[in-house]
């Protein structure tokens, strides 16, 4: 028998697979607003570097470096997401912005979304977070209530993250481990499409990322405000992020 708190991370995975495979895949060279745009299209960075000269055998190295960078960045912005949603719906009822309701949670999560974007660099990464939050938007909030988040505006990932975890009953903990484990998924899965290799060793990379993913959780977890929110970066890979905007020839858009 599944534990309830086990029932809402599977959930929220579902959804989130539905969010990121279930959509169209669109060209690499197409225009974003005219099409979906799921994590089958985002390789988190392993295609630049790739084509920039990593091996593949130094995939576990990349891992640890998004790990403790860019999606330790996302990470502890979704559990600050997390938190403020909570603090704030909790405190007003669910009404249109034009009746005064969530006014107080649409400003928290642009205060966090803007956190976001302050400490990533590259206009790159951020145009690739923006295509995920947006995808991942539309299904979530087809099984819980986001409705604050459906202005119109842009979000990054990390928000719709960190509001839908809230919304499905997620802990700190479990989100950042969320983050954390899409992220090698999503690596390790691109890399088998670009540079094909025996399925079973991307299956043991995963598992010894395990381990920086729960330094990530520990690391994350407690963050509450957008100033526990860490400024790590990365100037590899948003480099090749932004060079690989440029490049003709490329199957994923990041």
């Amino acid at each position: 028998m599944l534990r309830p708190r086990r029932t809402r991370s599977l959930a929220l995975g579902a959804a989130l697979v539905v969010a990121s495979w279930g959509t169209v895949a669109v060209p690499a060279s197409a225009d974003p607003g005219n099409g979906k745009a799921g994590q089958h299209t985002q390789s988190a960075g392993v295609e630049p570097a790739l084509a920039h000269g990593m091996r593949l055998d130094q995939l576990p190295d990349y891992l640890r470096v998004r790990l403790r960078t860019v999606t330790e960045v996302e990470a502890a912005a979704a559990v600050v997401a997390r938190q403020r949603w909570l603090a704030t719906s909790t405190t007003e009822a669910i009404l249109p912005l034009t009746h005064g309701g969530n006014a107080s949670i649409v400003e928290a999560m642009r205060e966090v979304d803007a956190a976001w974007r302050v400490r990533t660099l590259s206009d790159a990464l951020r145009e690739a977070s923006d295509l995920l939050g947006r995808s991942y938007l539309r299904t979530a909030a087809a099984v819980w209530d986001l409705r604050p988040l459906l202005t119109g505006e842009v979000w990054c990932r990390a928000v719709v993250l960190g509001a839908t975890a809230a919304s499905a009953g997620l802990s700190p903990a479990e989100l950042a481990r969320l983050v954390g484990f899409e992220d090698v998924q999503t690596v390790i899965a691109a890399a088998l499409k670009l540079e094909p290799f025996d399925p079973s060793q991307g299956v043991r990379w995963a598992v010894e990322a395990a381990a920086e993913v729960e330094h990530l959780v520990e690391r994350v977890q407690a963050a509450r405000t957008t100033a526990d929110i860490p400024a790590h970066s990365a100037p590899l890979i948003e480099e090749w992020g932004q060079l690989h905007r440029s490049t003709e020839r490329r199957l994923f858009r990041a």
